[in-house]
């Protein structure tokens, strides 16, 4: 009687602990399968069942034990071979691993949903997306309700650089699971990818609302707060995001940048440190953010061994060329040939090239591979380099082999610029430009020796919303021109004609516009234009850069600028820059009044000397 008994009592017990499951109370289930276990250590069901939740409850290693024993009581059960790759993807298995498994409970039932999901994911991080593709359109096929597979799916067109088709997928997980934290999240990474700030505000305030004790959702805000330049709510979120889980590098990271961008540098430096504790042994992206943060407080020893891990930041957006010739880093050049090429912008590249005497000084030959109108640029002020366009092919390896070795121009400072002493010995200005092109502009500005000639730039040409909190319309600019009488040049390059039209109704007698240069394309034009100032205001651009390679004292405003201002008050590299912090909770153009004082303070004892010894006059 009792051999007749015994098995309908453990089914019994396991399908009260499978309700349980189903319902969230893992705790409780898992009472009933040990109990199971200890009356029958060979029922293979059980055994497995108290497996899987251990890994519902985080405990993946202890999950895999008793999932894998469970295979060894009876082998051919599907749903033991799809659980066992769940497990192991919990412990970051390699996606041939899941592969191995997933196929395994395929074998044996091809329909098996769950070791298709798995397979699916392990085939998105292979990058064969027709596979996974296809596996994830089946799934929907035979079951239009699976959140799994739209998820899944939605990281599969993400990961396959299709964010405007994954959005709807994770937009329709949401619906179809509106308790699932990991849905929101999703979809808020996919949003931020997007850039589509404004609704991603909207859904992550309904997460908020919905999960308020949830880390991850607090910190997708954080993130996305980050990107807006929102940066003081963003070190708000971050921290609640960090608290709750500290031991989360990327959680980590997100907090020492934001509160780097908040110019909160010293906590900014201990948040990246204990991420960094926390994080795999390759981690780039911290890296490159710690490089960030050593220059933000000043510590150049530190800080520019780190800078090169900009190039393996998956986020990141610099150039990352290939060569077969080594790194430059330091060694002799006497008899080598060295070619610098540049990874940034413009400014950057203007910025670095302050120390290629230095370097021209050093090697037998310098190559300074560069855009074409960077190239002419730099051909006029260092005529013993050789400048020209890039040699690389479309996957960005060299097709030129006539040096040594390389390096890119943000990278020279790490060997010519060790320490804040080296910068200070540095000659300034080290770049030429055509003085009787600058004294002709000059003769066209009526009033030249009696009155200030002040340059002006008041934006970017990228007026993306993460930028476009530091810089000023046209109309927001107007008080600076309105606040004294002086000559006002406009050295905005791409502007559009109603900008221009603005300013020429508003100021018909002090503002002047050269409509015969080019100051986009035309550098050589924009430095001699340049160089005809008293004195430039501009914002954080490669105006301020030009301005600052030629000595003309220049405001430059923007944001926080680690490696421009390397934790000193104003630019190491430009002895006649001021920089102005804008402010981070309040519109740039309530900032202007701060920059009115400073300008009349630099201007209150104005003379034309300095700029008529600039122009030879």
């Amino acid at each position: 009687m009792a051999t007749q008994t015994a098995p309908n009592t453990i089914r019994d017990r396991l399908l009260k602990g499978i309700a349980l499951q189903q319902t969230g109370e893992f705790e409780k289930a898992q009472r009933i399968y040990k109990q199971a276990v200890k009356k029958a250590p060979n029922n293979a069901d059980a055994v497995h069942l108290l497996g899987v939740t251990y890994r519902q409850l985080g405990y993946p290693k202890r999950a895999l034990e008793y999932i894998q024993k469970a295979i060894e009581i009876d082998p051919n059960q599907a749903p033991f071979y799809a659980n066992l790759a769940r497990t192991m993807m919990d412990l970051g298995a390699d996606a041939d691993s899941l592969l191995a498994v997933c196929n395994k409970a395929l074998t044996i039932n091809p329909k098996e949903r769950e070791a298709r999901n798995i397979a699916g994911i392990a085939l998105t991080d292979k990058k064969q997306f027709e596979e996974a593709e296809y596996i994830f359109q089946s799934l929907l096929v035979e079951d239009p309700d699976n959140e799994d597979a739209y998820r899944n799916f939605g990281n599969l067109l993400l990961a396959a650089d299709r964010a405007h088709h994954a959005i709807n997928f994770f937009i329709k997980a949401v619906i179809l699971e509106p308790d699932n934290p990991k849905n929101y999240i999703l979809r808020a990474r996919c949003r931020l990818k997007l850039q589509q700030y404004e609704p991603s505000q909207y859904e992550l305030t309904e997460a908020l609302e919905r999960f308020p004790t949830n880390a991850d959702i607090k910190h997708e805000a954080a993130r996305l707060l980050f990107s807006m330049n929102e940066a003081s709510m963003a070190v708000d979120y971050s921290k609640q995001a960090y608290e709750l889980d500290p031991y989360d590098h990327h959680k980590g990271v997100t907090l020492g940048v934001s509160l780097l961008m908040s110019r909160q540098n010293e906590e900014s430096l201990k948040a990246l440190k204990k991420a960094r504790k926390n994080a795999p042994d390759h981690a780039p992206t911290i890296d490159w953010n710690l490089s960030l943060a050593y220059l933000a407080n000043g510590d150049l020893k530190r800080g520019w061994p780190l800078h090169r891990a900009r190039f393996d930041d998956p986020s990141g957006t610099v150039m990352k060329r290939k060569f077969e010739v080594p790194l430059w880093n330091g060694e002799d050049l006497s008899n080598k040939t060295i070619m610098i090429w540049g990874d940034q912008g413009l400014g950057d590249a203007l910025k670095s090239g302050t120390v290629l005497p230095e370097l021209i000084a050093k090697a037998e030959k310098v190559i300074i591979e560069t855009s074409e109108k960077g190239a002419k640029f730099f051909s006029y002020s260092f005529p013993e380099a050789t400048a020209r366009l890039a040699k690389m092919n479309a996957d960005k390896e060299q097709t030129a082999f006539d040096y040594d070795y390389h390096m890119s121009m943000a990278d020279l400072a790490g060997v010519l610029r060790p320490t804040f002493q080296s910068f200070k010995d540095a000659r300034c200005p080290v770049y030429s430009f055509e003085k009787d092109r600058a004294i002709s502009y000059l003769k066209r500005l009526k009033g030249y020796e009696e009155k200030p000639v002040v340059g002006f730039s008041w934006r970017s040409r990228n007026l993306a919303a993460s930028r476009a909190r530091f810089y000023l319309s046209a109309p927001e600019f107007s008080p600076i021109l309105e606040s004294r009488d002086a000559i006002f040049v406009n050295l905005q390059y791409a502007t559009v004609a109603k900008e221009i039209q603005y300013f020429q109704k508003r100021f018909p007698e002090k503002f002047n516009f050269f409509e015969d240069v080019d100051l986009f394309d035309d550098l050589l034009g924009a430095a001699a234009l340049t160089n005809c100032c008293d004195f430039v205001v501009s914002a954080n651009t490669s105006v301020a850069d030009i301005c600052g390679i030629y000595n003309v004292p220049t405001i430059r405003f923007g944001p926080q600028e680690p490696a421009l201002l390397l934790g000193q008050d104003n630019p190491p590299w430009y002895p006649s820059m001021i920089y102005m912090y804008s402010y981070t909770d309040r519109a740039c153009a309530e900032f202007v009044p701060e920059i009115i004082k400073e300008l009349d303070k630099q201007l209150s004892d104005w003379s034309p000397d300095q700029r008529n010894a600039r122009l030879g006059l």
